[in-house]
C-alpha cells in the first residue's frame, strides 16, 4: 500500500512538471524586467523611488520579433507602447515615467501572447 501511495505522488508530480513545461518554454525564450535607472546595467527591481528614473528592459534569445509592451498604474490606467522591433541578443528598455506611489504591473507581449509580467512599486 505505501508503495502505491508513493508512485501515485510521484506521477502526480510528474504531471505537474510537463504541464509546466510549455508555460516556461515560451519565457525562456525571453528576459524582462524593471529597473530603478535606464542603463544596461541597471538591475532588476521591484521597488523604486518616486524620484529615480524607471526603465521596462526586455530582450529576445530567440530571434527577432515585434513586442508589445503595457504598465498598468495603480490609478487603474493601462497604457501600452505596441509593435516594436526587437533584435535578438540586444537589450531594449522603455522609460516608466510614472512617480505615482504604489502597485505597477509591467507585461511584455509577443504576437499577442502575453511573454512576461514584472510588478513593481514606486514608493512616496
Amino acid at each position: 500500500m505505501k508503495g502505491l501511495k508513493t508512485l501515485t505522488a510521484v506521477l502526480l508530480g510528474s504531471a505537474l512538471l510537463a504541464s509546466a513545461v510549455p508555460a516556461s518554454a515560451d519565457a525562456a525564450a525571453y528576459k524582462h524586467y524593471v529597473a530603478c535607472g535606464v542603463t544596461e546595467n541597471a538591475k532588476p527591481a521591484h521597488e523604486c523611488s518616486k524620484k529615480s528614473k524607471k526603465g521596462a528592459f526586455f530582450k529576445t534569445l530567440d530571434g527577432d520579433v515585434n513586442y508589445s509592451i503595457c504598465v498598468n498604474f495603480p490609478t487603474g490606467k493601462n497604457i501600452c507602447a505596441k509593435a516594436q522591433l526587437a533584435k535578438q541578443g540586444i537589450l531594449y528598455f522603455n522609460k516608466i515615467t510614472s512617480n505615482i506611489p504604489g502597485k505597477h504591473r509591467v507585461s511584455w507581449f509577443v504576437e499577442g501572447k502575453r511573454v512576461g509580467v514584472f510588478h513593481f512599486t514606486i514608493s512616496g
